[in-house]
């Protein structure tokens, strides 16, 4: 999942850096494009937009009480002016192959199509979002839930917690305390085998035809630590694999 952040930075540039923020930590959400953040001194603006878009899997549309902008001597708001980049990046949005998704900031309505220039009316035929400040971390959720349709643990359920030593020190543990079960499972299960052999050792020797005892315990070794080693890692593997779901 790509998302572009599309806003208008008199009206809700904040809300924009803290949802930035928020998906930035969500495993699910391969990139974030925040126009603050993602285009260099020197680049061109719209041409970077224009790439960024035909790239992005989503569009969050925020619209707060000034989204379409301040009045002109016309009588007409600044979303109504060609060169609006606002105007601009939802015209694109809505003639490529992303999902739009206008995000209703806190009481504000979706604008009615009357209210919007002709190459956004389509805009007030989508179905949109309400996100609340007070509850953004609940709300977030939900749209998360929405798009992806899978839920995941409590509180903001799509983060994942940073791993810290004492996590990981655990999963180590545990990894290590597994795969010593699967060493002594083994060696339980050859004990009771009947096969002339009453450890580990003997039945490698008899199996593989290796003439030299000396050997046979180097490889008994070898295959301990590959399966500690395997034990080891597997919670780190699982839990990378969970986050990337």
């Amino acid at each position: 999942m790509k998302v572009f952040l599309s806003y208008r930075r008199a009206d809700s540039q904040a809300t924009a850096g803290r949802m930035a923020q928020f998906l930035d930590a969500i495993p699910a959400v391969a990139e974030v494009f925040l126009d603050v953040d993602g285009i260099s001194p020197g680049e061109n603006f719209e041409r970077r937009i224009q790439q960024t878009l035909a790239q992005v899997s989503h569009v969050f549309v925020l619209i707060g009480p000034q989204w379409a902008g301040p009045v002109g001597p016309g009588g007409k708001t600044r979303l109504f002016d060609d060169d609006d980049m606002v105007r601009r990046e939802v015209r694109l949005a809505l003639a490529g192959q992303v999902r739009l998704v206008p995000l209703l900031l806190d009481d504000t309505r979706m604008p009615r199509a009357t209210e919007l220039p002709p190459d956004l009316k389509a805009l007030s035929s989508v179905n949109a979002f309400s996100l609340r400040t007070a509850h953004f971390d609940e709300d977030m959720d939900a749209l998360l839930d929405a798009l992806l349709g899978n839920k995941q643990g409590r509180g903001s359920r799509w983060r994942q917690a940073p791993l810290t030593l004492a996590g990981a020190a655990w999963r180590v543990a545990a990894g290590l305390a597994a795969g010593t079960a699967v060493m002594v499972g083994a060696g339980l299960a050859n004990r009771w085998a009947d096969n002339g052999c009453y450890d580990l050792a003997c039945t490698l020797q008899a199996a593989l035809g290796i003439a030299d005892p000396a050997d046979v315990l180097g490889l008994l070794w070898m295959i301990a630590i590959a399966v500690l080693g395997t034990g080891a890692a597997a919670p780190f593997v699982l839990r990378w694999w969970r986050g990337r779901r």
